[in-house]
């Protein structure tokens, strides 16, 4: 798979350009790109290669279901399901055989299920390449790299503008704020593969030779970035981080204890309820609106529209990808400057409805709960499956605060990184 692996090498560079070029260049790269990767990979994958993807097919409503609610939500439909502006519409123009959707923008919801067919190509391809442990290897070292990359032009623009006396705004300053957890859990990762290399090599960590060095001092360096990084932004990024790392501190403590892969999950299931329930017990969340209890953003003005948006909004949405145009309509009148959605909950609650979002969360600790067997159960090369276990529910969890993972670079780097601990988390010692 020579050519499939320098094809998805390229595409997950391509990210790092984000902080100098328009998000629609990575999207665009990544439209072309993932298509033909994954149909190379799967011309080169042989059957042993297919066979260990078995395991993956109790994901095949979770991949499929954004699919076909989109496609759902585009449809022509009966007047009783579609959208009441579909309705409205039809009795302004006199004209009663308009076809009514779900969706109120056509185009931007094709836009959205075409991005998703990208990126899901993205992530099975990952997950065929990353079976070999070399190349799992080299794509870690890749997408760490290219999100302390990213990092570190995030923080050489904020050292910039606090030294021309500039305010960035909230808003723009968590923009990314899931891109430095991210390098922060990856660089830990990377740490962890060159600490169990020299192990299995030596026996011990000592001594400190070329090569072992060559490979974890950047993984160092990378994580004191990612901190520093992280030490601009609020307190509740500074708590994901830490729930990220207690995650893996979790797997690493039940493997040494020896636990099996079934009671780790039952009670890290049982440790996030009780956080959860903590959390909520505090917030008392009531009303759908109550979406913006945890996010974060300047805009009092974007909120408030928000919040009306979610209130009206219906059980399928109004479509994917239609966030400004709905929020227009709650808009102050003459106000040219389009909201900005406070949190990436929030605007799926508008765009794909009030049942999508617990159904999709719910597909994310599907995820989640695999993974983390995975890397309980594998005899080694354990901190792949831990890390993506880790950003799975700290991006859920993200999902609620801001709109970080709404970035085209961020979503490119977590399908990669799932698709690696999705590979890694099967195998002869992982009990799946």
């Amino acid at each position: 798979m020579p050519l499939a692996f320098s094809l998805l090498v390229i595409l997950l560079a391509a990210a790092a350009a984000t902080p100098f070029a328009d998000g629609i260049f990575v999207q665009h790269t990544v439209y072309l790109l993932a298509p033909l990767m994954l149909l190379s990979a799967a011309a080169a994958a042989s059957l042993a290669d297919l066979t260990a993807l078995t395991p993956l097919r109790r994901f095949t409503l979770a991949a499929l279901f954004p699919m076909l609610w989109m496609v759902t939500q585009i449809a022509p439909l009966p007047f009783s399901l579609v959208n009441p502006i579909w309705p409205t519409t039809a009795v302004a123009l006199n004209e009663p055989s308009l076809a009514g959707r779900i969706t109120v923008d056509l185009g931007n919801t094709l836009r959205g299920l075409t991005w998703y067919s990208a990126l899901l190509s993205l992530l099975l391809s990952t997950i065929l390449l990353a079976k070999d442990r070399k190349r799992a290897e080299v794509l870690l070292v890749v997408l760490t790299g290219v999100a302390t990359f990213i990092v570190l032009a995030s923080l050489s623009q904020i050292v910039l503008a606090r030294t021309a006396l500039l305010d960035l705004g909230l808003a723009e300053h968590n923009s990314l704020a899931l891109v430095g957890i991210i390098a922060a859990l990856a660089n830990t990762a990377t740490i962890a593969m060159a600490a169990e290399r020299q192990l299995g090599r030596t026996g011990t960590l000592f001594p400190l030779n070329g090569p072992f060095l060559l490979r974890i001092v950047p993984g160092i360096a990378g994580l004191m970035m990612s901190l520093a990084y992280l030490a601009t932004l609020e307190r509740i990024a500074h708590m994901l981080t830490a729930l990220g790392f207690a995650i893996m501190l979790f797997i690493a403590a039940v493997r040494r204890l020896g636990y099996r892969p079934w009671p780790a999950a039952l009670l890290a299931g049982l440790l996030i309820m009780m956080a959860g329930a903590a959390t909520l017990s505090q917030e008392r969340p009531a009303t759908w609106a109550d979406l913006l209890a945890r996010s974060r953003i300047e805009n009092q003005d974007s909120v408030a529209i928000t919040r009306r948006a979610i209130s009206d909004s219906s059980w399928a949405g109004n479509g994917v990808g239609t966030f400004a145009q709905v929020a227009r309509i709650y808009q102050d009148y003459a106000v040219g400057i389009a909201p900005r959605a406070p949190s990436t909950a929030a605007l799926v609650a508008i765009e794909w409805g009030r049942l999508a979002l617990p159904i999709l969360a719910l597909f994310g600790l599907q995820v989640f709960f695999f993974v983390l067997r995975g890397a309980v159960g594998r005899g080694r090369d354990s901190f792949f499956a831990s890390t993506t276990c880790a950003l799975v529910l700290v991006a859920i969890c993200e999902s609620f605060v801001d709109t970080s993972m709404l970035n085209p670079a961020v979503q490119i780097i977590l399908a990669g990184l799932i698709g690696l601990g999705f590979a890694q988390s099967t195998g002869r010692t992982s009990a799946l």
